[in-house]
């Protein structure tokens, strides 16, 4: 089965559509020989925290059973998302027994 993010190239004459309809946008004109000059590494520019890693806290795993037709309507309701969907419920509970 074919992955769907792969697409089949595009052939010259939508090649030639796209490019002409970029260049026709009085919005984005294409970049000038002295526009192309004047622009400076990103790192000359942006903050330094721009550069930075991402850091996020590990995350850490482990196996626990669900029910099956409770995983099914996780599954229908939130889609892909279900199990973050199940990890925010069940901080929720948490919040409020912590509030009590």
């Amino acid at each position: 089965m074919k992955k769907p993010w792969l697409t089949e190239p595009i052939s010259d004459e939508e090649d030639a559509e796209i490019t002409a309809a970029a260049l026709s946008d009085p919005d984005i004109p294409p970049l000038s020989d002295e526009d192309w000059a004047r622009l400076r590494p990103a790192r000359e520019v942006m903050p330094p925290e721009f550069f930075e890693p991402v850091t996020s806290p590990p995350r850490r795993f482990f196996m626990a059973e669900i029910e099956l037709d409770v995983a099914e309507h996780f599954k229908r309701e939130a889609g892909e998302d279900w199990q973050a969907r199940i990890n925010d419920i069940l901080r929720a509970v948490i919040a409020k027994d912590a509030a009590e």
